[in-house]
């Protein structure tokens, strides 16, 4: 058998390798990636003159240090999803057509951090569409959206405790069963 013959991988043989890259990973896709990227190192190493002895287990051993290599970056540097979990009934239209009542701004914009005075100044007082506000602010969409919908929560919150009927020593208000 002459030296190309011996290097090159047959169909049972990449398959016995998924298998072991699926063992590790537990899921297709990484398993597809772990092989692919053990099987690339392999032939660069072939071309470049190294003498492999025996393929399988170079193979496994590249595939094993990857799978290890990849869960030390996550464990590392883990991916976080800076996403909401709650999905928002925040149409642009319905935003934009929205009018802040200028009783319940005062008082919320003392409590408001600075970037969401910035949002809400763009927004709601300078009357820019939600595009040209994250235009503007160098904001993505989502996260645009997001704050002004628990912007309009704090807001409309406050506007109930400003509805709210006074009470007095804890009777009824006028009208009240209490007559």
């Amino acid at each position: 058998m002459t030296e190309k013959q011996q290097s090159r991988l047959l169909p049972q043989e990449l398959q016995q390798l998924f298998q072991y890259a699926m063992v590790l990973c537990q899921q297709a896709d990484n398993a597809q990636d772990l092989l692919q990227s053990a099987v690339e190192h392999y032939l660069i190493e072939l071309r470049r003159g190294k003498s492999i002895n025996n393929k399988m287990a170079y193979l496994r051993s590249t595939i094993r240090n990857r799978f290890i290599d990849s869960f030390r970056h996550q464990q590392r540097w883990p991916n976080e999803s800076f996403e909401e979990q709650q999905d928002y009934d925040i149409s642009p239209v319905d935003l934009e057509q929205l009018h802040i009542d200028q009783q319940i701004l005062q008082q919320v914009w003392q409590t408001l951090a600075p970037q969401d005075r910035d949002i809400l100044y763009h927004w709601a007082v300078l009357g820019h569409s939600t595009d040209e506000a994250c235009d503007i602010l160098n904001m993505p969409r989502g996260s645009f959206l997001s704050r002004i919908h628990r912007l309009r929560k704090r807001c409309e919150q406050l506007q109930q405790s400003i509805n709210e009927p006074q009470t007095i020593n804890n009777q009824q208000p006028y009208g009240g069963k209490g007559e």
